[in-house]
C-alpha cells in the first residue's frame, strides 16, 4: 500500500512527499501490520491528490506523512 502511495504522490508531482514516504518504507513500522491503517489512509489521501491537486489535498497527505514519520520513529513501534 506504501509503494501504491508514493507512485500516486509522484505521478502528481508531490516529488518532496513521494521521497519522505520512500524513506520510511525499509522501516520495521512498515514490514509489519503496525504501518497498515496509515498506509491505507496516505494511499486513499494520494488518489485524491492525484485527481484533485488542491492545497487541502496537498495538506491532508502532509500531515499523513508526519504522522508515519513520527510513528516510525517513535520508541516502541519495534516489536522485541
Amino acid at each position: 500500500m506504501l509503494d501504491e502511495a508514493i507512485s500516486l504522490l509522484t505521478g502528481a508531482g508531490q516529488n518532496e512527499l513521494a521521497d519522505r514516504l520512500t524513506a520510511q518504507r525499509a522501516k520495521f513500522f512498515f514490514t509489519s501490520l503496525a504501518g497498515v491503517p496509515l498506509a491505507n489512509k496516505v494511499k486513499k489521501a494520494g488518489t485524491a491528490l492525484s485527481t484533485d491537486g488542491t492545497e487541502a489535498n496537498v495538506a491532508a497527505v502532509a500531515a499523513l506523512v508526519v504522522q508515519i514519520e513520527d510513528k516510525a520513529d517513535a520508541p516502541g513501534t519495534v516489536l522485541t
